[in-house]
């Protein structure tokens, strides 16, 4: 998987209305659980954004230490969480995070990392949406 300056998935999940994070995050909860209620929703959304935010500072952290190991373990935790509910192409940053950690490539995990810290924030701002 190689990403660029202007890569599909670095920039579509930022382009991406709070809407169609929404929409995406409804229909991934109906397909694997069956239940896209506001109680689930308003759950999915909670877990996420309750581990999002410190995995992100573990991937931080890692890269200031370059504790590659450390930042690969946060990244593939966020890749899985962030795939559960439908967030595909956030995903995908975070595998690009998991990749430049494992090949110790720290200026890469620089720019996915500042990525998703930009992407994280947007999507934040769509799943609080759901808080009951």
């Amino acid at each position: 998987m190689t990403f660029g300056e202007n890569s599909f998935e670095e920039t579509a999940v930022l382009n991406q209305s709070i809407q169609e994070i929404r929409e995406q995050v409804q229909t991934a909860l109906q397909l694997v659980m069956g239940d896209s209620s506001p109680e689930m929703l308003d759950e999915m959304a909670s877990i996420f954004l309750e581990d999002g935010q410190p995995l992100i500072e573990q991937m931080k952290t890692g890269h200031l230490n370059h504790d590659f190991t450390a930042v690969s373990q946060a990244a593939h935790a966020l890749k899985g969480s962030s795939a559960t509910i439908g967030l595909d192409q956030f995903a995908n940053i975070c595998l690009a995070v998991e990749t430049s950690s494992k090949q110790n490539e720290a200026d890469g995990v620089g720019k996915y990392l500042a990525t998703l810290e930009l992407a994280y924030g947007h999507i934040e701002k769509a799943l609080a949406t759901f808080l009951l």
